[in-house]
């Protein structure tokens, strides 16, 4: 399989052609001239080189956010017009999911905290598991500062490797103490390190790609869109907007708010049965501006957790809330041992089991005519193996 690979979410444009998983080329721009201007040239340049058309490209990869707005705008409509022009699938991937698995190429397995500066102190960050070589999700992406940023980093049994676009001042003072915390209390932490030279984004998106295509996840133009974990600064100021998006324990008072906006959710039980398993559960919601968008409603029996419920807004699909309610379940469950997490999915819903599929849950079974008709898919999450 041929895979066209592009990257326009940082500085310095990249393309790529991969075989499979093994590089055939790569070029990139040190001209800090506009995407815009270079982005085509260097395509042309690239694939004349290998002797290739996109007739014989097999697949699509394209860096979709955070990063560069415009960067990326540029990127994403040039692969949907390749796409749309040709019939050849495509593949989005998140530059800091491309960051992980540039970092796999070097590293192997371990723990990958991917980092893009966002500026004033902020970073965009997320945190990746590579087993076996596999990788997942263990915490989505994300915008914050680098001194809560490292906090989060709380898997110290096993490497740890920071890469992108790092300020290693500022992180290895506050992680250094997070690990003698950890010993303090005579806990085994693993060695980390800090990766600054590594294969461009636009390599490890055509990897991120190669995987995704093979566990059926992948789409033409219309699926694709740009991956923003904030709203320019100009338009959040516009609007009134807060950056924090909380995610806390749901009251009973949440609970009532979602009632009375029942209408705003998606796939959502019957309010009744919401209420009673709210009884028998442990629930959490997501919520910015003191408006709820979302929640999470898992049960836990012994070593095992079972989700019973994860639903978002139906005006606030595709911003990643789901994602971030996952992984603060899946963190939920690492802390309390818990050995899997288990779920069940319609089989007809796409975007939910590609989610779950990034996020390391595994298909295990299926219960026939579950829903009206349609089979479940079960899906496990083996977070402790």
């Amino acid at each position: 399989m041929k895979i066209l690979s592009i990257d326009t979410s940082v500085e310095i444009a990249q393309v790529a052609v991969l075989e499979n998983k093994t590089v055939l080329k790569e070029i990139h721009d040190q001209s800090k001239k506009e995407h815009s201007e270079t982005l085509m040239p260097m395509i042309d340049e690239l694939m004349k080189s290998l002797n290739l058309t996109l007739d014989n490209i097999d697949l699509i990869a394209c860096t979709k956010g955070p990063g560069s707005f415009t960067g990326i705008r540029i990127g994403l409509a040039t692969v949907k017009a390749f796409s749309d022009a040709k019939k050849i699938p495509i593949v989005g991937v998140n530059s800091l999911e491309a960051l992980a698995y540039s970092g796999q190429i070097l590293k192997g397995d371990g723990e990958y905290v991917s980092i893009i500066d966002a500026k004033n102190e902020n970073v965009y960050y997320a945190i990746y598991k590579v087993k076996k070589g596999k990788l997942s999700i263990y915490r989505s992406p994300d915008i914050m500062q680098i001194s809560e940023m490292v906090s989060y980093i709380d898997n110290l049994k096993i490497p740890t490797y920071f890469i992108g676009e790092l300020n290693i001042e500022k992180i290895e003072p506050l992680y250094l103490a997070q690990i003698a915390k950890e010993k303090a209390n005579s806990k085994d932490v693993c060695n980390h390190e800090y990766i600054e030279q590594y294969p461009g984004l636009a390599i490890g998106a055509g990897i991120a790609a190669y995987n995704r295509y093979n566990m059926g996840i992948y789409g033409y133009s219309e699926s694709i869109n740009p991956m923003y974990l904030r709203k320019p600064q100009a338009q959040r100021q516009k609007e009134g907007m807060s950056d924090d998006i909380a995610i806390l324990e749901m009251g009973y008072t949440d609970l009532e708010k979602i009632k009375i906006n029942y209408q705003k959710f998606e796939n959502i039980w019957d309010y009744k049965i919401l209420e009673e398993d709210y009884q028998n559960s442990k629930y959490y919601i997501i919520k910015q501006n003191e408006e709820i968008y979302g929640f999470i409603g898992f049960r836990t029996i012994f070593e095992e957790m079972e989700i019973m419920n994860i639903v978002t807004r139906k005006d606030k699909k595709n911003q990643g809330l789901a994602s971030s309610m996952l992984s603060y379940v899946i963190r939920y469950a690492y802390f309390s041992d818990i050995e899997k997490i288990n779920l069940e999915v319609n089989e007809k819903n796409k975007t939910a089991i590609d989610l779950y599929k990034t996020f390391g849950f595994e298909e295990v079974g299926k219960r026939k005519k579950y829903y009206n008709g349609d089979d479940a898919i079960l899906m496990t999450n083996f977070v402790n193996r």
